[in-house]
């Protein structure tokens, strides 16, 4: 998968990200249940007594529960309001009765919430993400002490809100860009949009990177694909030159032990991107490094979000 760093963009919403972004009200339609329309492999239901079942088709998610997958699973639900969540390998998902909340204690989960539903919030152990009719990608790494948010687009009621736990301070994340939380550091990156989609056991059978296709009315993501494709077509094409190629950044399967000498510590200065890259098998020369971020003034105006990759010193100009 390839990813860049906008270096301005990315220093300049990490500067201005905790201003407050004002949004529509929207009445919001609670969670009551949620339907398992897809369940892969080995895929628990933990009752809220400490019962574990085995998941099927078309059993209950409810509230109290919390949803297990194993390794080399897959689960898909579909709410009550419409929201359509899909949770990769090796994760924990829950959610709490009359609210839009979820908690992701660990993996993955795809999250799209169609117009008109609600504020909706995916917590994970050190950061809260906000969304409204738009979608997103939530990881959550334990032993990295990591969150992973990736903007799959831009709503019109403004962009995905990701906070962190330790510092409080709210960030702005726009479609295609995707943000890592690793305590109180923070880095913004812009990731391929298309190649995800192509790529990502996670949005297999999805389409959302074809154009062409049209869903039939009732799909869950019928509503949200306009959005999605807008953002697909407004990202600028991706040249190796100053991006990363890393396949495993988001893979579902657990990391590598540290290298021998790399061993993490709370204290570790390296940035998120960094930290990651220590614990990739990738063969060498398959991760390039991030171009360093410039100096930025610290009276710079806060700005909207970028379509392309801007020049410098274009604030109007797309986790």
């Amino acid at each position: 998968m390839f990813f860049r760093t906008d270096n301005l963009l990315a220093m300049l919403l990490a500067m201005v990200g905790s201003v407050a972004i004002a949004s529509p009200a929207l009445a919001e339609v609670p969670w009551a249940w949620a339907k398992l329309r897809i369940s892969t492999n080995q895929v628990s239901l933990l009752s809220a007594s400490g019962v574990s079942r085995p998941a099927s088709v078309a059993d209950c998610f409810c509230p109290g529960d919390t949803l297990n997958t194993s390794a080399m699973s897959q689960a898909e639900l579909l709410f009550n309001d419409g929201s359509l969540t899909r949770v990769g390998e090796q994760a924990s998902l829950r959610f709490w009765p009359t609210t839009r909340n979820l908690y992701l204690s660990h993996g993955t989960a795809a999250v799209f919430v169609p117009p008109e539903r609600g504020r909706t919030l995916v917590q994970t152990a050190n950061a809260t993400v906000g969304l409204n009719s738009t979608a997103v990608v939530v990881r959550y790494v334990p032993s990295r002490q990591l969150t992973l948010v990736m903007a799959l687009a831009t709503a019109p009621t403004g962009p995905v809100l990701v906070t962190s736990a330790s510092t409080r301070q709210e960030f702005a994340l726009y479609g295609g860009q995707m943000a890592f939380v690793n305590g109180a550091n923070l880095q913004i990156v812009e990731f391929d949009l298309l190649e995800f989609y192509q790529t990502s056991d996670l949005m297999a059978g999805l389409k959302l990177g074809d154009p062409t296709y049209l869903p039939p009315e009732d799909e869950p993501l019928a509503a949200l694909r306009p959005n999605l494709l807008e953002a697909l077509a407004q990202q600028a094409p991706f040249e190796q030159e100053g991006s990363i190629l890393d396949p495993a950044l988001i893979s579902e399967i657990a990391p590598v032990a540290s290298p021998q000498g790399m061993e993490a510590s709370p204290l570790d200065p390296l940035s998120p991107v960094e930290e990651l890259r220590r614990y990739n098998d990738t063969p060498p020369g398959v991760v390039n490094p991030l171009p360093e971020a410039p100096s930025i003034p610290v009276d710079v105006p806060a700005i909207a979000p970028a379509t392309a990759q801007p020049a410098t010193g274009d604030a109007s100009a797309n986790p």
